[in-house]
């Protein structure tokens, strides 16, 4: 029975088949120092992805490149084979020979079986070889393709920049123009009461705030910038900053006036609008604040708004080993005080950048430095005597107004005087005797005081009294002392109507802001395994593409397979293979492979062209 010979595509010619086994292996080695290339430049890693979409990313990732591989090992095999097959079918060689190439095709477990009979019939060694080696480095790009890509988790960094609190400032509600002041018994309810009784309850939580390093935006004498709603950062944040320095100068002997009255000493400076003050009777070896008296006339009291007058009971003395000038108190003080130091002191800000870990928010560094290790006496000449607020800051009064609210510091249950009573030293006193080590302290031989770690102690203190009234209002509030309630009558605030206080000054810094994010990866080691096994496929497959034996041309086949209908076929169209073929009674695969132990040729040569396909 004969049938017409269909037209045989172009794409199933030996020829075509070699360009494309030629195109698709060398796109392979390719493509492999393409990722290379990719894997230096890092390129994989624009591949960005959320973590929500991870895993996701991770499955059409892993699903692509898997199949992708499998389709392209797929078509390499099915090429090469066909073409490894041609060229065997056309071989002068044993039957045997023609028998193993075209079983070692059948997979890598085949390949190795008839490799391994090799070693009773060495019938094609070389081939099987060949088979077992190609397969091989397909099953190895097997494994190094979905092994390519990876997503590895990275720390992403995003400059934001986020709102920050510094300095407290007066309170939008209070207007301090309308509060000015003759006396102090004539002052304005609008402001000064109010903040008066605020500034009196919130400095009680002054002990637990000075000298603490617990205090978000305090740092010693500095306050700094807080940023606010961080909830993640990295690195280190620069923010503004603000150093309270505190400088101390002497008064004349001229400018002073004492005078007994009431167990304490009366003090007038004349050259200040009559500013009169009071100092009680103090154990050796301390340094307080005077007390201005009621009855003190000035145009607004500038004296005691900008500037702080204290008094001491050791001596102070400054780098060069000078003191300032004593006055003698005659009578001496019942504690056998007979001369003091008065002077006075000012403020002056200092503009610095502070430097934060953005993770805990802890202060690292602070510039420019503040401390001092040297201060020399001089006459002091900060002070306002125009009754006015001068100004340290060109803006905030409430920080211009530093000396007054140092002199609502409460008063602490430290006697001045031992056995008094009456006359109690201020916390800020207190802190004073503890950090400059006064006898009062540890009952300590301490002589003498420094002028630069009063000066120092003194800014710490100034900047922690900020602190604390910015961020620690009080609980309740209290009659304002000297106000005088007529019997029956009730209070006319509650004690919850807590002043409004201050405001915190809010400024901007940025922040590199932390965001964990997944990236494209591309393994080195399953590229360079890829490579090398790309570059082993190519050069096995040359042996079928283009160095195939001085074979000729082989486009007019009429066979191309091995399968069962194949070998029929074959059998069929070489009647003399029933001459040579001996009869094996006992087809064990050593008998029957030691039987086609003859050289034949199976297609070509003698074999005529066909213009039709015969039965069985």
């Amino acid at each position: 029975m004969s049938r017409p010979v269909p037209k045989k595509p172009v794409l199933q010619s030996t020829g075509a088949l070699r360009i494309l086994s030629l195109l698709f292996h060398s796109a392979l080695v390719a493509l492999h120092l393409v990722r290379i290339s990719i894997w230096a430049a890092a390129l994989e890693h624009r591949v960005i992805f959320s973590l929500d979409n991870q895993k996701i990313a991770s499955l059409l990732i892993t699903g692509i490149s898997t199949t992708f591989g499998t389709i392209y090992s797929a078509v390499l095999v099915f090429v090469t084979q066909t073409l490894a097959t041609r060229r065997s079918l056309q071989m002068d060689q044993p039957l045997t020979a023609t028998h193993d190439n075209a079983a070692a095709w059948a997979g890598i477990g085949s390949a190795i079986l008839h490799l391994w009979h090799q070693k009773t019939v060495p019938a094609s060694t070389i081939g099987v070889l060949s088979a077992f080696f190609y397969l091989a480095n397909i099953l190895v790009l097997h494994i190094t393709t979905p092994a390519l890509f990876s997503l590895q988790t990275f720390d992403s960094y995003l400059p934001v920049t986020v709102t920050t609190q510094g300095l407290p400032s007066l309170n939008s509600a209070y207007n301090l123009s309308e509060s000015r002041f003759d006396s102090l018994t004539t002052v304005s309810s609008a402001f000064w009461w109010p903040m008066s009784d605020y500034s009196r309850g919130s400095l009680k939580f002054f002990p637990s705030v000075v000298g603490s390093t617990t205090n978000p935006g305090l740092y010693g004498s500095t306050l700094y910038d807080v940023p606010v709603n961080i909830t993640e950062g990295a690195g280190n944040i620069s923010v503004s900053g603000m150093g309270f320095n505190i400088t101390c100068g002497y008064l004349s002997s001229g400018d002073m006036q004492f005078s007994v009255d009431d167990g304490g000493w009366l003090g007038k400076l004349p050259g200040q609008k009559d500013f009169e003050f009071g100092i009680a009777s103090t154990q050796p070896g301390i340094i307080s604040r005077v007390t201005p008296l009621v009855n003190s006339t000035m145009d607004g009291l500038g004296s005691m708004m900008d500037a702080m007058l204290l008094y001491s009971t050791i001596p102070i003395v400054d780098s060069n080993d000078s003191s300032s000038s004593w006055f003698n108190l005659v009578p001496p003080m019942n504690t056998s005080v007979s001369a003091i130091q008065v002077f006075q002191c000012s403020l002056a800000l200092l503009a610095q950048t502070a430097t934060l870990d953005a993770q805990t928010q802890k202060i690292l560094t602070v510039q420019p430095e503040l401390q001092k290790t040297a201060s020399a006496w001089g006459p002091y000449s900060g002070h306002s005597d125009n009754g006015s607020i001068d100004g340290v800051t060109g803006g905030n009064p409430f920080i211009d107004l530093w000396a007054y609210w140092y002199n609502t510091m409460p008063p602490s249950e430290f006697e001045l005087v031992w056995g008094s009573g009456t006359f109690l030293a201020s916390v800020a006193d207190v802190y004073l005797i503890q950090q400059l080590n006064l006898p009062a302290a540890n009952h300590s031989d301490t002589r003498i005081v420094t002028l630069h770690d009063l000066e120092n102690a003194l800014s710490t203190i100034v900047a922690s009294m900020f602190w604390t009234l910015g961020h620690l209002p009080p609980t309740h509030i209290s009659i304002p002392a000297g106000m005088a309630l007529p019997n029956g009558t009730v209070q006319s605030q509650g004690i919850n109507d807590v002043p409004n206080p201050p405001e915190l000054l809010q400024g901007n810094a940025t922040v590199t802001q932390v965001l964990t994010k997944a990236r494209l990866d591309l393994s080195i080691i399953a590229i360079t395994a890829g490579l090398v096994a790309s570059i082993a496929l190519a050069l096995l497959s040359l042996s079928y593409s283009l160095f195939h034996g001085g074979i000729g041309d082989d486009s007019d086949l009429p066979i191309h397979g091995t399968g069962i209908l194949h070998a029929i076929w074959l059998y069929r169209n070489h009647p003399e293979l029933e001459t040579i073929l001996e009869q094996v009674e006992d087809p064990t695969d050593a008998n029957l492979r030691q039987a086609g132990m003859i050289r034949t040729r199976l297609v070509g040569g003698r074999l005529r062209k066909h213009k039709s396909c015969e039965s069985f």
